[in-house]
């Protein structure tokens, strides 16, 4: 490093040490308030729907993609599980609709 390079780099730290002001535990919880007050500006994105035969279709298809990429016994079982889990939701609904 040149010294011309040190000392823009010691400038560049001085200059960010005196942004960071120390803040007592009031002013930190007031400064997370307003930051999370912020955020009541964005709108909320309505959730896509997915029904219990794409999500049972999309779990076969990660079990056939897992198995290809050989993951380990207790990954390919977890998602054996959730397709069958997803598949008994599907049963269910079906079963309620008709009665």
């Amino acid at each position: 490093m040149s010294n011309t390079e040190a000392l823009q780099w010691a400038a560049e730290t001085d200059d960010s040490l005196t942004r960071n002001e120390i803040l007592t535990d009031d002013e930190i919880i007031r400064t997370v308030t307003a930051e999370d007050d912020d955020d009541d500006d964005v709108t909320p994105v309505n959730p896509v729907k997915i029904s219990h035969s794409e999500a049972v279709a999309v779990l076969n298809t990660s079990l056939q993609w897992a198995e290809d990429q050989n993951f380990e016994a207790h990954e390919i079982m977890l998602l054996s599980r959730l397709r069958d889990r997803t598949f008994e939701l599907k049963i269910g609904t079906s079963a309620q609709k008709n009665h």
